[in-house]
């Protein structure tokens, strides 16, 4: 017995709550609905009742069980306008089934209530129309039966009924579930909407002191206004300066009995004012996340959500000119990550990469913010850091990587971390460059001690100062194109057409070769990127492949060249190609731009501009690496693309995993709708070849098509074939 009473009392504080909350809603529900029937007294000049709205609001945004309130403001609207009270509380059961069904089909249908774009304003509309249809059936049975009323004016009184059940959802509804009031954050915002709701509300009243007959022509003054408010204030605004225009019309017309029909024509105009409201509304919205959308990823890494390296050198840029706080900066390098890769595939690495994000996201302390600077490197950046705090934070981080853990069905896989740590100096930095170049060397030596630990940078260390120069030389990127250390090599670019092709089309691809044996292209090339020097290279490629066009004049010769994305964003690139064709005697056509996936996730906003200007002076554009990203048929319709590269890995796994053949005749279509060709890469077996054709594929690039060969061995043989001829 003591332990039911104890229940229950526990219980009771939140019961009486929510009972007194009820109690309130009723009260201010039914005296809502008391003022409308006051403010129309021949049943209004307009068929709109707010409660209906209102109640509806209350339920979706705090639950079904506050249904009471909206049966008691209609019923108290009914018996205001001279309803009996039996029949009042007929109408009351009659509003609350329409709102449940209301709120029913909203949350079946996952609405918002930001009603943020098409889909969801389609949605909540649809949900409205189908619950006030019930309205216009049972109202009509209600005025036939009880009352005796013709047939066809028991209807007219249903589609009354329906229209005000509608139009009370559709106008009053949203303006109380979607207010935010960090939609309107901005004073220049909150100003303007303050205004143009203010300006409304005094043409309304100036449309009061009118004639009656001029009242309605001059109505569609106000629509501007409605415009203004639900560019401003989304679906909220939208809502709002309905609900005054409705207000307004109900002032209009408070003392006139005027026709059903007319109600309903007046009221349809509100209706149109609303929607248009509503559709700029989710117009703008959508605009607007779209925006955000490229924004984010302009400065998010794709698989991880991590900061990218662009974004982390503007922040390490911003943190050089802050002189009133000290900022270290510690450069992760995971050891033993390519383990997973080859065992499991790049699928199973890029998972284990997402879920490490995360688990050095949540491990670091509020001050740090991480990056993933490519592959498996990451940055962070510590604010207001000591030496002890450095130290601490990458503690963390090895504990945090020790005990981490990667499951890939039955073999489990963990990693190291290297940390390389240095601090910022405004003084002496020249820019993000400078300082993630000291990171670098700090990790570089890391690993050269042994892996898995963590080394600060201290010129004084005589292992780190040699590092340091050798770095200084090998960055020297200038040297190598100079001395002639890097070669440009051609892959054939094969057509799979049936009729002849006398283009020899080439992928011009950079070779490298270091006289001690130390580095490949890939290490040069990402000490370039690393170094800020990669528009050099670019540079340097795309004049010696204009220097071969113009040697080979004679013949049909088409290059593809790749552009990395720092170069494509470059200051000048684009005037420098654009003079190439001129300076070197060639024609634009002959040269094709090619950027991957990656360049486009990350700079799409940057690259689209310089592109679509090559484009128009005839340069070719080709997307390499198609399929491989989640954006890939986004960026047909973004970027000036004349040629997409298949994945290779879409080709290699064509004849065994039947995906395959399905995405590569899929991204075929997509490209041949688009008059865009199409190459499959890594062509390693020439049986693929017709099934390629077969699949639509138009162009074919491999070993299987041709071993790349450095361009001066290509030139001999060209050279000797037409002296032969």
């Amino acid at each position: 017995m003591g332990a039911v009473s104890a229940g229950n009392l526990r219980g009771l504080p939140g019961q009486t709550q929510f009972l007194g909350s009820l109690l309130l809603a009723v009260c201010l529900l039914s005296l809502v609905a008391y003022l409308a029937a006051i403010a129309q007294p021949n049943q209004g000049y307009v068929p709109i009742w707010p409660e209906g709205g209102i109640g509806l609001a209350l339920v979706w945004r705090h639950g079904a069980r506050y249904w009471p309130a909206i049966f008691a403001s209609n019923t108290v609207l009914s018996a205001s306008v001279g309803t009996p009270l039996f029949t009042a509380f007929g109408v009351g059961w009659l509003q609350v089934l329409i709102a449940l069904t209301a709120l029913s089909l909203l949350q079946r249908w996952k609405i918002h209530p930001q009603l943020a774009d098409m889909k969801q304003l389609g949605g909540f509309v649809l949900a409205l129309l189908g619950a006030s249809s019930l309205a216009l059936p049972i109202y009509a049975f209600r005025m036939w039966f009880l009352f005796q009323y013709p047939p066809l004016r028991a209807l007219a009184f249903g589609a009354d009924y329906f229209l005000t059940a509608m139009f009370g959802f559709l106008i009053f509804t949203p303006v109380i579930v979607s207010w935010r009031a960090k939609a309107l954050a901005q004073k220049l915002k909150r100003r303007l909407f303050i205004v143009s709701m203010s300006v409304l509300a005094l043409a309304g009243w100036g449309l009061l002191s009118l004639p009656e007959e001029f009242r309605d022509r001059m109505l569609f003054l106000l629509l501007p206004f409605v415009v203004i408010c639900a560019i401003i204030g989304r679906a909220a605004g939208a809502s709002a300066a309905a609900a005054l225009l409705t207000m307004t019309m109900v002032a209009m017309g408070s003392h006139d009995a005027v026709p059903i029909l007319d109600n309903i024509l007046r009221a349809l105009f509100i209706l149109l004012a609303a929607i248009t409201g509503y559709l700029l509304a989710a117009v703008f919205n959508e605009r607007e996340q779209a925006t955000a959308e490229m924004e984010y990823r302009a400065g998010h890494d794709v698989l991880t959500g991590l900061m990218n390296r662009y974004e982390f050198e503007r922040r390490l840029e911003v943190a050089l000119q802050d002189v009133s706080r000290r900022y270290a900066l510690l450069y992760l390098d995971l050891d033993q990550f390519k383990l997973i890769n080859d065992t499991c595939g790049h699928l199973a690495g890029d998972d284990m990469l997402r879920t490490l994000s995360d688990t050095l996201q949540d491990s670091l302390p509020r001050n740090a913010v991480l990056a993933r600077l490519g592959g498996d490197e990451f940055g962070c950046l510590v604010q207001d850091s000591s030496m002890d705090e450095a130290q601490s934070v990458a503690r963390k981080v090895h504990e945090t990587i020790r005990g981490f853990k990667f499951a890939v069905g039955e073999l489990s896989f963990t990693v190291g971390v290297s940390v390389g740590a240095t601090f910022l100096s405004p003084q002496q930095d020249r820019g993000p460059d400078d300082v993630l170049g000291r990171a670098d060397i700090a990790c570089y030596m890391a690993k050269e001690h042994g892996r898995n630990r963590t080394y600060f940078y201290d010129l004084a260390d005589g292992e780190m100062h040699k590092r340091h120069e050798e770095i200084q030389e090998i960055s020297q990127i200038q040297s190598a194109l100079v001395g002639g250390l890097f070669e440009l090599y051609g892959q054939r670019i094969s057509n799979l057409s049936e009729a002849a092709d006398t283009t020899a089309f080439f992928e011009v691809l950079l070779h490298y070769s270091d006289p001690k044996g130390r580095m490949s292209i890939e290490d040069m090339l990402g000490i370039a990127r690393r170094y800020g020097l990669m528009a050099q290279v670019d540079r340097w490629v795309f004049e010696q492949s204009a220097r071969l066009l113009q040697r080979s004049s004679g013949r049909d010769l088409k290059l593809s060249v790749n552009v990395s994305a720092t170069t494509l964003e470059s200051e000048g690139f684009q005037q420098f190609l654009l003079a190439l064709p001129g300076q070197y005697g060639f024609r634009a056509e002959q040269m094709m731009v090619e950027i991957t996936e990656a360049v486009a996730v990350q700079n799409l906003r940057r690259a689209v501009d310089n592109l679509r200007a090559l484009h128009r002076h005839g340069f070719g554009i080709a997307l390499d690496d198609f399929g491989a990203g989640v954006a890939s048929f986004g960026y047909l319709s973004e970027l000036p693309v004349t040629m997409v590269k298949v994945d290779g890995s879409f080709i290699r796994d064509l004849g065994k995993d039947p995906v395959a053949e399905v995405v590569i005749g899929s991204l075929a279509r997509v490209a041949a709708l688009r008059d865009i060709s199409c190459v499959a890469e890594w062509v390693e077996d020439a049986a693929l070849i017709p099934w390629l054709r077969r699949l639509g594929i138009q162009y074919a690039q491999g070993y299987a098509i041709h071993v790349p060969a450095p361009f001066a061995a290509l030139e001999a043989e060209w050279n000797l074939a037409a002296a032969t001829i």
